[in-house]
């Protein structure tokens, strides 16, 4: 029989020691129920039971568990992202990285399309008021031209799908092309790009760090829903635009947690025109559509709405009529502050949360003319609400 040097005989131990150190650390350390870093969940211990371990879903919850509650989970997530970083990959965890800082979500292939066109029609063809539909496009369809040459064409499927339900839904719709206003944003005004980059100017329609668009992303398509409403669009130098924080790191961030992609800057709007009574429910009623207490969370964009409301009602007191009702994801929430200046009523609605159906309450409030149905192509196909629409 071979003798076991010395040498090998330490690697053992070492790794054995290692195992015990790692195996004392995960029992002895305390559980979390939220990571700040990754902005989400983390999973708990399954809850054991026959069927669950014959039908594998208990160790598939098992090996969650552990990963998600693994010591220094944050850290080692850092190291490993920027080592795969620095060894030159594109992709990383579902995140491109076209160059730069900047990070875009790769997108997957939707399985909801039918359901989708049916809620949207639904609710179209059961109110009187007009309805337009307003589906964004995520990063890797403006900015499909800086994915790396290997990557599929993720920005050109995303488009696809958008004309397929905007041809599906009802004629009762009409349909704000958001596609065509954001690539006019991203080429066409250069000063109003130099205005929001953090670091080059072509990237200011989204944030570098997160899934969202940028309030300039939202501008562009506000005057583009002005254009299919019919609507006299107020210019951007009526607004006081304000950098509220350069220190956000959204999403996109924490699915790599890699400090080299630094943070990005929110800015908001707001407006002399404005005197707003902004009711979000159970007494909370304030003059604003933001709340600066999210700027120093990790969370930061929730300092648009407040975060997530399932209704809420603002009144521009300035204004003498015009009442909207918004069906909406978060992607709305720095949208909604233009239309300010166009209704008196703004109702708004995140159907995730919202129970009964908006178009009973569209039905009974006669003063609604105009319903935006407004939702994000990236989280568009697993979005909870969209049953809820109608």
């Amino acid at each position: 029989m071979e003798k076991i040097s010395i040498t090998q005989r330490i690697s053992v131990y070492l790794i054995c020691g290692m195992i015990l150190v790692f195996s004392a650390a995960f029992f002895i350390s305390p559980k979390r129920e939220f990571s700040e870093e990754e902005n989400r969940k983390l999973k708990g211990m399954p809850e054991f039971s026959k069927t669950a371990l014959f039908d594998g879903s208990f160790a598939g919850g098992l090996k969650d568990y552990v990963t998600d509650q693994f010591p220094g989970r944050d850290n080692l997530l850092s190291y490993i992202s920027a080592a795969e970083r620095i060894s030159g990959r594109k992709e990383i965890n579902g995140v491109y990285l076209p160059g730069g800082t900047i990070m875009m979500n790769s997108y997957e292939e939707p399985v909801n399309v039918e359901k989708d066109i049916t809620q949207f029609s639904k609710l179209a063809e059961n109110t009187d008021a007009d309805v337009y539909l307003c589906l964004v496009p995520s990063a890797v369809n403006i900015y499909r031209d800086l994915l790396p040459a290997y990557a599929p064409e993720d920005g050109k499927r995303q488009q696809e799908i958008i004309d397929v339900i905007y041809e599906g839904v009802s004629p009762r719709i009409k349909k704000v092309d958001a596609s065509r206003a954001l690539r006019q944003a991203r080429y066409n005004d250069q000063a109003l790009d130099d205005m929001y980059a953090a670091d080059a100017p072509h990237y200011s329609v989204y944030y570098r760090t997160d899934h969202h668009w940028k309030v300039y992303g939202a501008y562009a398509a506000y005057m583009e829903f002005c254009e299919t409403a019919g609507l006299t669009p107020y210019a951007q130098d009526l607004y006081s635009w304000n950098k509220v924080s350069d220190s956000f790191r959204g999403t996109i961030y924490s699915k790599l947690n890699d400090s080299y992609f630094g943070s990005d800057e929110i800015t908001s709007v707001s407006c002399e025109y404005w005197d707003l009574t902004v009711d979000y429910g159970d007494g909370n009623v304030t003059d604003s559509p933001y709340n600066p207490d999210y700027l120093e969370k990790r969370d930061s964009y929730s300092y648009f709405l407040d975060n997530q409301h399932s209704f809420i009602e603002v009144t521009n007191n300035a204004m003498e009529g015009g009442e909207i009702a918004v069906v909406k994801d978060s992607y709305a929430n720095c949208f909604i502050p233009f239309l300010f200046n166009h209704y008196r009523k703004v109702y708004i609605f995140d159907t995730r949360y919202y129970k009964g159906g908006p178009s009973k309450f569209i039905n009974e409030h006669k003063g609604i003319e105009d319903v935006l149905i407004l939702y994000n192509m990236g989280t568009l196909d697993n979005d909870t609400g969209i049953g809820g629409i109608y």
